[in-house]
C-alpha cells in the first residue's frame, strides 16, 4: 500500500486540491493528513459529510502530543473525520507554532503513517510548501511518492528547480531507500506550456519523474469547498486528475529508489 506526499516549493500552485483529488480518485482506501507545518486550510474548505463542519480541534495537533510517547497507526484513524464525498480527513494544524513545539514527534508521525499504508489504509499527505530542512522531513522520507505541484510559470519553475537538488540529497533514508520524486504541472492545458515547464524540471540531471498535468479549473475545483457542482465527474479537473491517479497509481507499485 502507499504513503503519498504532495508539496509545492513556491506560493499556492495547488498542491491541496491535487491532493484532495488524488484522494476523491484513489481506487483503494484511502485517508487525507493534513500536515502542512504553516497550518492546514483541509478542515476550512471541506465540509463534514453532515453538512457541517470538521473539528479543526481534532486531528493532527492530538496525534502529535501522543507521538511523544509512540503511536500506533490506528491512532491515525481514531483521528480522522468524514467530509463530504466520504474521504477520511485528518485535520491539520491550526498555528505554525504547533509544528516547532512538536518538532520531535514527527518522526513517530511518519512510522505510523507509513505503518497504516502497509496495513491497506492508503494515505495521501497535503505537506503544504516545503523549505530547507522542514520540521516534517521524517515524513516525507517515509514517503513512497513525493509529487512536487508546479505552476506552468517562469516563477514557479524556477522555484521547483531549486528545490529538487534539496530534495534529491535530504530524503534519503537509512536504508538507502528514497521516494519517488515527480513533478505535478498545473497550467493552463490551451497555452501547452506544461510539457515545456516538466522538461525544464527533469532537466536538472536529477531522477525527476512526470507525473502529468491538471488544468486550472476554478469550477472543478469549487466541490472541494463544498460548491454543489453539477455532474463533477464532467469537469476538466476530474478527467484530467483520471490520469494522473493512474499514473500516480502506476509509481506506487514501482521500487523504491535506490539512493545514488
Amino acid at each position: 500500500m502507499a504513503l503519498l506526499s504532495f508539496l509545492s516549493a513556491k506560493g499556492s500552485p495547488g498542491a491541496t486540491t491535487a491532493a484532495l483529488l488524488t484522494a476523491a480518485l484513489w481506487p483503494r482506501d484511502v485517508l487525507v493528513l493534513d500536515a502542512d507545518p504553516a497550518g492546514g486550510d483541509v478542515a476550512s474548505r471541506l465540509p463534514a459529510a453532515d453538512g457541517g463542519i470538521l473539528d479543526a480541534e481534532r486531528g493532527l495537533l492530538p496525534l502529535l502530543t501522543s507521538a511523544r510517547r509512540g503511536l500506533q497507526p490506528q491512532q491515525l484513524l481514531a483521528e480522522a473525520q468524514r467530509a463530504a464525498g466520504g474521504t477520511a480527513v485528518v485535520c491539520g494544524l491550526t498555528r505554525p507554532q504547533q509544528a516547532g513545539a512538536a518538532a520531535g514527534s514527527w518522526p513517530a508521525l511518519a512510522g505510523a503513517a507509513a505503518q497504516l499504508g502497509a496495513a491497506g489504509t492508503d494515505v495521501v499527505v497535503d505537506a503544504g510548501r516545503v523549505t530547507t530542512e522542514p520540521v516534517h522531513l521524517p515524513l516525507l522520507r517515509e514517503s513512497d511518492v513525493l509529487v512536487l505541484v508546479v505552476r506552468d510559470d517562469v516563477t514557479s519553475v524556477l522555484h521547483a528547480r531549486r528545490c529538487l537538488p534539496w530534495l534529491a540529497t535530504s530524503l534519503r533514508r537509512a536504508d538507502g531507500l528514497q521516494p519517488r520524486t515527480g513533478v505535478l504541472v498545473v497550467g493552463d492545458a490551451r497555452r501547452g506550456d506544461g510539457d515545456e515547464a516538466a522538461e525544464l524540471l527533469r532537466g536538472t540531471g536529477r531522477e525527476v519523474e512526470d507525473f502529468g498535468r491538471l488544468p486550472l479549473d476554478p469550477a472543478g475545483a469549487r466541490v472541494f469547498d463544498g460548491a454543489r457542482t453539477a455532474r463533477p465527474e464532467r469537469t476538466a479537473l476530474v478527467r484530467a486528475g483520471r490520469g494522473v491517479v493512474a499514473t500516480l497509481a502506476g509509481a506506487v507499485a514501482g521500487e523504491h529508489r535506490r539512493a545514488s
